[in-house]
């Protein structure tokens, strides 16, 4: 016959076990919150930074007229190991506008200006416009923003043909623009959302609104895709 003494003991010992799993799984559950808005921003810092590189497309809406230099809009494809650019900017230059067939690698910039018959070097503060390489530095570049953003917010999810975007919004600071496009207000604060994929969070849209060129407000948007795509930038 079976012991009474140890028939106690062992549905004590069954009891405590069942006790220690069902804290444990309480535990585990407690502990595995789902990722912040702030979390996937950085998830995609580091996909994008790991692709080395991307091809952007960028558009300026709500342009001042009255602006004599500023960029309208990009395309092209960028490194990040050198942070390099090669594509067009159609930009207005001394009040004309123009499409400028652009290389910026090594700290230099070469530009297409028209009727010139091949690039030429020159120095972007002579154009009244950004170093366009500089979008592309992993760490003080166009992805050196997503961890500046503040109050970032899950927004709106798409189906955007193949793809699910998630959207997440914020603010970033002003300084943080006008280091990285050299125009703007410093003291500002600029709206911005994202649009994350969600399969990878890779990040496939930047939208910025702001005093671009105070007063008006202007927005851009930059559009980010062939992640890690073969890309090799040389000078002309």
């Amino acid at each position: 016959m079976r012991s009474p003494g140890r028939s106690v003991a062992a549905l004590s010992l069954g009891a405590a076990l069942l006790l220690a799993a069902c804290s444990g799984g309480d535990d585990e559950a407690t502990s595995s919150e789902a990722p912040s808005a702030a979390d996937r921003l950085e998830q995609a810092r580091t996909v994008l930074v790991e692709a080395g590189t991307v091809h952007l497309v960028l558009t300026g809406s709500e342009l001042p007229e009255d602006e004599k230099s500023y960029i309208i809009s990009a395309e092209g494809d960028g490194t990040m190991d050198p942070p390099a650019f090669d594509g067009t900017i159609t930009a207005k230059l001394a009040g004309i506008q123009a499409d400028v067939p652009t290389v910026a690698v090594d700290g230099e910039l070469w530009v297409k200006l028209p009727f010139a018959p091949s690039h030429v070097r020159t120095d972007p503060a002579d154009l009244g416009v950004p170093d366009p390489a500089s979008l592309f530095d992993p760490e003080a570049g166009l992805v050196g923003l997503l961890p500046l953003t503040e109050d970032a917010q899950f927004g709106e999810r798409a189906r955007e043909g193949a793809e699910t975007v998630q959207e997440i919004t914020g603010t970033i600071p002003g300084e943080a623009v006008t280091e990285l496009l050299q125009v703007g207000d410093a003291a500002a604060s600029y709206d911005v959302t994202y649009g994350l994929v969600e399969d990878d969070w890779q990040v496939r849209t930047v939208e910025i609104t702001g005093p671009f060129y105070p007063p008006a407000t202007s927005t851009y948007t930059v559009t980010l895709d062939a992640y890690g795509a073969p890309v090799t930038v040389t000078r002309p």
